[in-house]
């Protein structure tokens, strides 16, 4: 039985440290790392943001680069949304308090490539 445990550990060391990041982080994206086949591709993923902090509040889950706005929590000290990940590159996220603008905290999720291009250049030459 234990050798389960332990090799689940090995496995999946991700999810340890992801509930370890929780109590840390107030903003945390699961899985936090998108694998695409090629560089350049899109890649696809079903992501998991939750939040918690100390205080209630009314909150706001937004897109870091573009500013738009996905979701608002109003009187809450937690919450969840699911985000579905299409994109060519890493995307950043971050709460905020919507009374102030204070950002509460942010987190990324991150691309990587199961294959890099790496085309050479080709020479044609006669002789």
């Amino acid at each position: 039985m234990y050798f389960r445990w332990i090799c689940l550990l090995l496995v999946f060391p991700t999810i340890t440290s992801a509930k370890a990041a929780d109590k840390a982080a107030p903003l945390v994206a699961l899985p936090d790392t998108c694998v695409a086949l090629r560089e350049g591709r899109n890649c696809y993923a079903d992501v998991t943001l939750t939040w918690h902090l100390p205080t209630m509040g009314n909150y706001c889950l937004r897109d870091a680069t573009s500013k738009y706005i996905m979701q608002c929590w109003l009187k809450q000290q937690n919450g969840m949304f699911e985000y579905t990940f299409d994109s060519q590159q890493s995307i950043s996220f971050e709460l905020f308090d919507s009374n102030t603008a204070q950002v509460m905290g942010s987190t990324e999720v991150k691309l990587q490539w199961v294959y890099q291009n790496r085309q050479k250049k080709r020479r044609w030459r006669l002789f």
